[in-house]
């Protein structure tokens, strides 16, 4: 990336003599800039990323560090908060910090333990999962569904969410997690629409409310618009269906109608 861009973007160049480190994403922002170039593809876009650095050697608290980076679509399903990435630290200014893509980890942080509500099969090739009672997954679980579902071990609902959104009983969902898949549309389900092909798919846990009953956890695959990436996070409200025959496992975002402001 030559000069000139990194200029008019307020994207940091190349560290010289960087040390290897590692950094928790803390926060996105959009910048609603996209750039080109040889490093980073086609219409990359510029993301603020608010990073928890772990210090050189791991010695001391990890620090905040703000960045603006170009991310290659590549990689724009695992940028989300709570991921690991590796970055790259000035020995001489440990505030300038540069993210490493190539690096990136599996989503962090304390999970709580199991002992809560489990979700049985409901077909086969389904799964179970525990919650405690927060509406909170067992720590890992996320992550073996993932792959299971990679894996072909789990099924992958190829149905048509549009037609759930038409039928299924609407409400909302917060996000507890949500986890890439490193798969789009177009692996899963070739035939879908063809604006939807490019669009990442992600696991997600959630606590649902539907009008007249207590809240519930649910857990899906389910794709999500690359316009929408940055909008994903734990907390966030989605606006949602579910068919309540099978309510813990098949969820649909209306994605024209969220996120949902608080």
């Amino acid at each position: 990336m030559d000069f000139l861009m990194r200029k008019m973007t307020g994207i940091e160049g190349p560290i010289k003599n960087g040390v290897p480190s590692n950094a928790l994403i803390a926060g996105i922002a959009d910048t609603g800039t996209t750039i080109s170039s040889s490093s980073v593809g086609p219409d990359a876009p510029v993301y603020q990323l608010t990073l928890q650095v772990t210090p050189i050697g791991g010695a001391g608290a990890p620090y905040q560090a703000v960045v603006k980076a170009a991310i290659p679509r590549l990689y724009i399903p695992m940028v989300l908060p709570g991921a690991q990435i590796g970055v790259m630290i000035d020995p001489l200014n440990p505030a300038k910090v540069t993210p490493d893509f190539t690096r990136m980890g599996a989503a962090a942080g304390p999970m709580p333990a199991a002992g809560g509500l489990s979700l049985t099969p409901a077909v086969p090739g389904g799964f179970a999962m525990d919650f405690d009672a927060n509406g909170q997954p067992a720590a890992g679980e996320v992550a073996a569904v993932a792959s299971g579902v990679r894996s072909g071990q789990v099924n992958t609902i190829k149905g048509s969410a549009d037609q759930l959104l038409a039928t299924g009983a609407h409400g909302t969902a917060v996000v507890t997690t949500a986890m890439p898949l490193g798969k789009t549309v177009r692996d899963i389900n070739p035939a879908a629409d063809p604006s939807r092909l490019n669009d990442p798919v992600w696991i997600f846990t959630v606590e649902v409310t539907l009008p007249g009953q207590a809240p519930f956890p649910a857990v899906f695959g389910h794709r999500v618009p690359i316009a929408k990436l940055a909008a994903v996070a734990p907390g966030v409200k989605l606006a949602v269906a579910v068919n309540e025959a099978n309510k813990n496992q098949e969820v649909a975002i209306d994605w024209d109608a969220s996120p949902i402001d608080a």
